[in-house]
């Protein structure tokens, strides 16, 4: 798999990942609890916690995903049915993010279970002290690790193609991708901007992210059969 191959993968799978709204929704739900008791520093410490988080758990995802490719793969790397697989799942959930990622309409209401909903938003409500905040952070990328999962495991393989320090980059890119868009609220937050207007923004660009998560899967899928499957059966011919 060549540089630009991987770095694709990677960078493809980190917008994606970005695209994911449980993150941000709940980023949302934290400065709405928080902001109207406790004081505004406070409300800018849980979110930081929250955020570290975020980013702790997606990098971690991604390091066991490389340990895992690495380990049960063989020679390193994922096999042409293993990228055939992928490639069905990209597409899979290409379809349900147009269809199935946003329950209602008029809403940014998201496809969980009610029960972990309601566990989110009540975890969220009464989140006063950073280790909560912190804990909160880490459980969100697990949450939606129906959707990461083939985004985790092909930006493993992709990274396990690259040389030991470009390694490193992508670990870093990945998990920079996942983290930018909570970083970007919270630099709006810091502006002046209040989460009612942020809230309204997401509603009326409900159909964007709609569209921009489902496409991402399937530009990846394309990318993926096109410059791994299909280059991958000539290559062993």
């Amino acid at each position: 798999m060549e540089v630009y191959v991987s770095l694709g993968i990677i960078i493809l799978s980190g917008l994606i990942t970005a695209s994911l709204q449980l993150p941000l929704g709940t980023l949302l739900l934290l400065y709405h609890a928080s902001l109207g008791k406790n004081v505004r520093q406070k409300t800018k410490k849980l979110a930081s916690s929250f955020i570290s988080g975020v980013t702790l758990m997606n990098f971690l995802l991604l390091g066991t995903g490389i340990f895992l490719v690495s380990v049960l793969s063989f020679s390193g790397v994922l096999s042409n049915l293993a990228h055939l697989i992928l490639f069905g799942l990209l597409v899979a959930l290409g379809v349900i993010a147009w269809f199935v990622y946003y329950k209602r309409k008029g809403s940014t209401e998201l496809w969980l279970p009610r029960r972990l909903a309601r566990y989110i938003d009540s975890r969220a409500k009464i989140t006063e002290d950073l280790s909560e905040a912190f804990s909160l952070g880490l459980l969100i990328p697990l949450a939606e690790i129906l959707f990461t999962l083939p985004l985790l495991l092909l930006s493993a393989d992709a990274i396990l193609h690259l040389d030991a320090p470009c390694q490193a980059l992508g670990l870093v890119i990945f998990t920079l991708f996942g983290t930018l868009p909570l970083l970007v609220l919270r630099f709006f937050i810091r502006k002046g901007r209040n989460v009612a207007e942020v809230q309204r923004w997401r509603l009326r660009n409900k159909a964007f992210f709609r569209f921009f998560t489902g496409a991402g899967f399937l530009v990846l899928a394309a990318f993926l059969l096109a410059f791994v499957i299909i280059r991958g059966a000539f290559d062993v011919q």
